[in-house]
């Protein structure tokens, strides 16, 4: 018989959180699940622990790959799922138990491609809900997606006829697979409760600020490549230049900003400014800085008129975490 949903859990240097995160899994009400975790050579006991829960439940399935990095990570357990759907859980991070319950009963009555949930980022100090979708599939999901692969199941046969793969050794990879994947979606279906517990740690790779914030560059260009090698660049141009007017001066910039390296800091900066305006010259004039509003898009047109390095400057002393 066929698992319901296979769920990838990536481990690497996690012993002190691993325990917490597959217990969640284990213990789901769904039955009939695939558990797939893929250690990538981490050095820290997290295979002794990876064992013992092998040696309880059947259902947890244990692969060690040599290190690759997390998108080899997915690839290589995504080419281990068997369920019917999958989906990914980070191993620092943690469900509630009717999570692939519920959002398998989704998919099922709504033969959805793709089925989304809303998630907790939870810290040392608190907790608050992230709200996602509802929206279409298509344009205003490019626009309005929240590129995190963990609050979302996939149905398997579809993305296997897609032939996405992650970019290995580039991080964005999530936003890659995910952005790439938006264009083919024709069913997606949305749950409004928060499973998935997103746990923040100041060391985590997420809010680490050094000189592979250049991968996003890589990542970006595989993206346009994507959609013009499958005829959805035309279609989709104003929401690809928006997609980069997001990164290149929103998060992404605000990392950039804080390298500490003064040179590469400026280097990594004028990559994404550059990569930009050389896509897409006339960025300032996208709809959706006027149509969708707002403080972010506000600050968007603005940066146009002014000096990109001024901006790396403010946000580098003020610590902005709000663009």
């Amino acid at each position: 018989m066929r698992p319901t949903v296979s769920v990838i859990v990536p481990v690497y240097n996690v012993e002190k959180y691993l325990g917490k995160c597959l217990d969640c899994l284990v213990n789901q009400t769904l039955l009939n699940m695939e558990i797939i975790v893929v250690n990538d050579s981490s050095p820290d006991n997290s295979q002794s622990i990876i064992d013992e829960y092998c040696a309880k439940y059947p259902q947890v399935k244990a692969f060690i790959k040599p290190n690759g990095g997390i998108a080899d990570v997915r690839n290589f357990g995504l080419t281990k799922v068997t369920g019917e759907y999958f989906g990914f859980l980070d191993s620092d991070d943690y469900t509630t138990l009717d999570m692939f319950e519920k959002m398998y009963q989704k998919a099922k009555t709504d033969d959805a491609d793709v089925v989304v949930s809303n998630f907790k980022w939870v810290s040392q100090q608190n907790s608050r809900d992230q709200i996602e979708g509802p929206y279409q599939p298509g344009k205003e999901m490019m626009v309005k997606l929240f590129a995190t692969l963990w609050n979302k199941i996939y149905k398997t046969d579809f993305i296997r006829s897609l032939n996405l793969e992650f970019p290995t050794g580039n991080r964005y990879e999530d936003a890659c697979f995910l952005y790439c994947l938006t264009p083919n979606i024709n069913k997606i279906s949305f749950i409004d409760e928060s499973f998935v517990s997103y746990v923040q740690h100041g060391t985590s790779i997420t809010h680490t600020n050094n000189a592979q914030v250049k991968n996003m560059i890589t990542v970006f260009h595989i993206i346009v490549e994507y959609f013009k090698n499958n005829n959805f660049y035309d279609e989709y141009y104003d929401e690809l230049e928006y997609l980069h007017v997001k990164f290149f001066l929103g998060n992404s910039f605000l990392r950039s900003a804080r390298i500490e390296d003064k040179t590469d800091r400026k280097n990594t900066i004028l990559l994404g400014w550059n990569l930009l305006n050389e896509e897409f010259p006339n960025w300032n004039k996208n709809h959706y800085l006027n149509d969708l509003g707002g403080f972010k898009n506000k600050y968007f047109k603005l940066v146009r008129s002014w000096n990109i390095m001024f901006f790396a400057w403010i946000f580098r002393n003020f610590k902005s975490e709000n663009i």
